[in-house]
């Protein structure tokens, strides 16, 4: 790191700083360099995870890396959330190194700017693609493998998912990515991913009704889509194991239906 010498002038202490500037600026191009190349060894690997999966995200590995990084950073000067803005656009270009996305939004979502502001720091330059309500956004997910769609959580999504609008589409991620004084994310997004644990993730499950009093793990969260109830409960949970397994048997008008799996928000 550069020396300041206080008895160099002025301009001198300025030009030494402004060259230590450019070798960092170098440095920091030769990195991401090196990154996006080994992200295309990468994409080679994927090629051999399922034919039946296109969708570049891996929503729990980036989950990973950011904490890991916010981690690191506890002690410095950096905000957690300019250093989400930062990963996420790197992730994001990424992803589109090796696939095109396009992301699917209803009318009503794309009105809101704060969302899209939240859109443009996650997803960077994939394209948004707006249409009349959340069931045609859904629709393009099962005909696109690649492409995602992003609805608000408690508006009437659930209804078409449940239906099957979606094809093999399931939640993947939640926005926004850090903690904040709600527990609800106030996005969610959804695509034909690989499901996989991050370490700290939350399971999605929609109900026509409450689930038991008793039941247990007790949900981190609960709202509405319409008529159907979504619950957020603790963990990577399976359909085939408890406690979801026993719901459907002994609680039939639940129509308990598993919507996906999430890393949770990052606390910082």
């Amino acid at each position: 790191m550069l020396q300041m010498n206080s008895e160099l002038p002025n301009s001198s202490l300025l030009e030494a700083a402004r060259r230590e500037i450019d070798a960092i600026d170098d440095q920091m191009l030769d990195l991401l360099a090196r990154r996006f190349a080994a992200t295309e060894k990468v994409r080679h690997a994927k090629q051999g995870e399922s034919a039946g999966v296109q969708l570049p995200l891996r929503p729990a590995r980036e989950a990973q890396i950011l904490r890991r990084l916010l981690a690191r950073a506890k002690d410095s000067n950096l905000s957690p959330e300019f250093l989400v803005r930062l990963w996420r656009g790197i992730l994001s270009q990424s992803s589109l190194n090796q696939s095109a996305i396009t992301i699917h939004v209803s009318r009503r979502l794309n009105a809101n700017v704060g969302h899209r502001l939240r859109l443009r720091d996650q997803f960077g330059p994939m394209p948004v693609e707006e249409y009349r309500d959340e069931a045609q956004a859904l629709m393009q997910i099962n005909a696109q493998p690649s492409d995602i769609c992003v609805v608000e959580t408690e508006q009437p999504w659930a209804e078409a998912f449940v239906e099957g609008i979606a094809g093999a589409a399931r939640v993947i991620a939640g926005l926004p990515a850090l903690a904040g004084e709600q527990a609800m994310p106030q996005l969610l997004i959804l695509g034909q991913a690989l499901p996989a644990a991050s370490g700290d993730d939350e399971t999605l499950v929609i109900t026509k009704g409450k689930l038991p009093r008793a039941f247990a793990p007790e949900p981190l969260w609960q709202g509405k889509s319409g008529a159907f109830r979504l619950s957020a409960l603790p963990g990577f949970l399976a359909e085939h194991e408890s406690p979801l397994v026993s719901l459907p048997r002994t609680n039939a008008a639940l129509g308990l239906r598993l919507a996906g799996h999430y890393s949770r928000a990052i606390a910082v």
